[in-house]
């Protein structure tokens, strides 16, 4: 063992540049395994914290996650299956004065019933839940933000869940829940507190809010329904006794929406196709899959870079193998030297494969808002497949290699050759072929998604966002002095128009307008606007005119092309007692990943809005932000002014695919540098193999630039082949991904063919560095080569 350790440490301090690529080449693949690996291990632990998690479901009408309040008591009091059940929501913001007296917004406030902690298996360091419309428990990290080290039970917080500040006692603190928990509330109110916040959200629709009490109908789905279920208790069986509670809805469409138990261990890969799931985190199982590929791929590559690597050392060694031999050395001792100093490599690829994971935990967090730690580390599974790929990398090459050189005869090993007759090097062709394939497919792949991203953030059909600002009017003083907000920021310099409305496009949620038509009942995507809104878009008008004067004994409208053309609409005419004030091109009410829909817009009164726009010259802005925050403050002091552009709210649209195209780039970086290593190495061992030919070559008076053509041409029609290769690969993969996109950009030719051309220019750069080095050597140096 001393001896192989010994004659190891010297094989690698002797050729330091082919030991640094083969290091550095095998770190970086199994840093990029290992780093993915952590980050499957943890997508797949969620939820499976919870002690009793194999009998805790999440109930699921059809595709939709919401529930009505009264169907948890319902089932509680008819099933004996059933060991505890809660209720769950979660506002999207809520106001918070800290104990400075400083307003501050949180969008993890929950309203759940008691049990909830229970069902979770959630343990309190001090107090206990909220079990009344006064009182609110907090997370460990929300008390020591708001409270510092005092005890937080029993102190105040001032919530605005309506119009006006209400204190709530802190009736405990419960531990913070974990980082792979799909539920992740820093406060915890009662749930009969979010009648409140209900009727807060409601105002946004203005004069179109429903009044309908959500604690008591059964046709109002705004809650999550958990169940936990007894041991023994067949989920199947509990399913079928739901679906009862079908026909206490009046709503047909509900009546035929099956009920079934979702389990919470599904909740976060599993519900991307169910609707209203925004409240959860949420992971997607195709998207991790493609990860872990990506990371395999440059394992891959690394891999063969290594063996590779490995042979070419080995093969600059036969001689001394060769004396061995001829010294009495087995075949076997021969092998075990060669596994060996394979393996003690593979294992030295540790320290650049951590300097990769650590420093790409904080990457994969930032970039996909995920919660990996080093905990994972603690886990003995995650040893064993580290080792596991170390020996087998390391073995695999040992043994192909050593199994070879072991039984060349040893007087040929001493001439310094492994075979009688020289054989193609076309295996290094075809490995460099394969390494520029997959350098052409994810350069193509990354330039593919960037466009799809750059055209969603800036094909929207029919909107212009560009200098649109957008305030939000939520108190009821800012609503009711709207018209005189607007007369005055209309005066502001730089300020083009303005205009009020309850939603501005896009937007996620989808607001269904049933209207009836002919007998029968339409839902349309409906919008709820003020007066100048479709002008301020920049929406064109193909009939009518845009609203005007809002008008209280009539209602009008304004519909898109296509609901106008499929049930035969004009400006002028009455649709379902709404007066059709015009008809606008067909716009993107969502993102582009959806179908335009028939839309109609309703018009809001103006002392009714929840959103102010401002279309600005954009030379102006700083100075109209400045102007419209004290206006707004003036107006309603005890109020956050909230502000944020249109172009922002598209941006967080796509928000997910930015950052998925960041980290794709990132790993296709890595794998090109890996690439553009395995070249270097190819190329090294080339022009060391051709050392005395270029040597006689210019002995006979072959200019440096002649050398260099000869050698570039070799490396040159490899990559011209995998362009071959590559080319339609990506196209059909990238063709796939741009099918979740419901209006995309094309697939033109120059994106694959500029792929092409860096993959050409890398390979040119990388092989000139080396061959011009070469070329310009002095030949009588060439000529005494060994």
């Amino acid at each position: 063992m001393r001896k192989n350790l010994k004659i190891a440490l010297v094989s690698i301090g002797k050729d330091k540049v082919q030991s640094a690529i083969s290091l550095l080449g095998f770190g970086i693949g199994l840093g990029c395994i290992i780093l993915l690996m952590l980050l499957y291990m943890h997508e797949k632990s969620f939820d499976r914290y919870i002690p009793d998690n194999q009998h805790v479901y999440r109930v699921i009408q059809g595709d939709n996650c919401f529930t009505s309040y009264p169907l948890g008591d319902a089932i509680k009091e008819t099933s004996p299956a059933i060991n505890a059940f809660f209720r769950y929501y979660q506002a999207s913001e809520v106001e918070i004065k800290n104990h400075q007296n400083d307003i501050v917004k949180d969008k993890l406030f929950a309203f759940s019933d008691a049990s909830i902690y229970q069902c979770l298996g959630i343990q309190f360091k001090q107090g206990s839940a909220a079990r009344s419309k006064t009182e609110i428990a907090i997370s460990r990290k929300t008390a020591l933000a708001y409270f510092g080290n005092q005890a937080a039970t029993g102190k105040i917080l001032q919530v605005r869940l309506d119009e006006t500040f209400i204190p709530l006692t802190v009736s405990g603190v419960y531990n913070d829940f974990p980082s792979n928990s799909t539920l992740c509330p820093e406060f915890i109110a009662d749930i009969n507190l979010m009648g409140e916040i209900l009727n807060q959200e409601q105002k946004m629709f203005g004069q179109y809010k429903s009044e309908k009490d959500a604690f008591k109908n059964w046709n109002e789905h705004t809650f999550y329904t958990y169940l936990q279920l007894k041991p023994l208790a067949n989920p199947d069986e509990v399913a079928e006794s739901l679906q009862q509670y079908r026909q206490l809805m009046n709503n047909e469409n509900r009546k035929e929406m099956v009920f079934t138990l979702q389990p919470v261990t599904d909740i976060y890969m599993k519900s991307t196709d169910l609707s209203f799931n925004y409240i959860t985190r949420l992971g997607n199982e195709g998207e991790l899959v493609y990860y872990i590929a990506i990371a395999a791929l440059i394992l891959f590559i690394s891999m063969i870079n290594y063996i590779f690597l490995t042979k070419a050392k080995i093969n600059s060694r036969l001689k001394d193998m060769g004396v061995q031999k001829a010294l009495g050395a087995s075949r076997s001792t021969i092998q075990r030297q060669i596994l060996f100093e394979s393996n003690l490599v593979s294992f030295l690829g540790l320290i650049p494969a951590f300097i990769v994971i650590f420093s790409g935990i904080p990457f994969i967090n930032s970039t996909l808002n995920r919660t990996l730690d080093v905990t994972i580390f603690s886990d003995w599974k995650t040893w064993i497949v580290i080792i596991s790929v170390i020996l087998f990398t390391g073995s695999l090459s040992g043994i192909l290699i050593g199994s070879t050189v072991s039984r060349i005869p040893a007087v040929l090993l001493l001439t310094g050759k492994s075979f009688k007759h020289p054989k193609s090097h076309r295996w290094s062709g075809s490995f460099l072929c394969l390494h520029f394939s997959i350098f052409i497919i994810l350069v193509a792949s990354v330039f593919v998604l960037k466009r799809q991203i750059n055209y969603s953030l800036t094909g929207f059909r029919a909107i212009d966002p560009t200098n649109v600002l957008i305030y939000e009017l939520n108190t009821p003083e800012l609503s009711a002095q709207m018209p005189v907000i607007k007369n005055e920021i209309d005066k502001l310099p730089g300020v083009v128009t303005s205009a009020g409305s309850s939603f501005i496009p896009p937007f996620d949620n989808i607001l269904p307008v049933k209207l009836q038509y002919q007998g029968e009942s339409i839902v349309f995507d409906g919008l709820i606007m003020g007066k100048g809104m479709v002008s301020l878009l920049g929406m064109q008008l193909t009939d009518g005119e845009d609203f005007g004067e809002f008008q209280a004994d009539r209602r009008d409208v304004i519909f898109n092309e296509l609901a106008a053309t499929k049930y035969h609409l004009k400006a002028g005419d009455t649709f379902n007692g709404f007066f059709v004030r015009g008809i606008v091109n067909d716009f993107n009410v969502h993102s582009m990943r959806n179908l335009i829909k028939p839309t109609v817009i309703i018009q809001q009164d103006p002392q009714q809005m929840g959103l102010f726009a401002i279309k600005t010259t954009g030379t102006n802005d700083a100075a109209i932000k400045k102007a419209v925050y004290h206006l707004l403050k003036k107006t309603s002091p005890d109020k956050i002014v909230n502000t944020y552009s249109l172009t922002d709210q598209i941006n967080l649209f796509y928000g997910h695919e930015q950052n998925q195209a960041k980290l794709i780039g990132a790993f296709s970086l890595l794998a090109v540098i890996l690439c553009i290593m395995g070249l270097f190495g190819i190329t090294y061992n080339t022009i060391l193999r051709k050392t005395k030919e270029i040597g006689i070559r210019k002995v006979n008076g072959a200019r440096i630039s002649e050398v260099m053509i000869a050698l570039n041409r070799d490396f040159a029609k490899w990559v011209i082949l995998a362009f071959v290769i590559a080319m339609p690969v990506a196209y059909f993969a990238m063709n796939k991904w741009l099918e979740q996109f419901a209006y995309k950009t094309t697939l033109s030719w120059w994106i694959f063919a500029l792929a092409g051309l860096l993959a050409f220019g890398v390979a040119l750069l990388t092989v000139s560095l080396q061959s011009w080095k070469a070329a310009a050597r002095n030949p009588v140096e060439a000529l005494k080569y060994e």
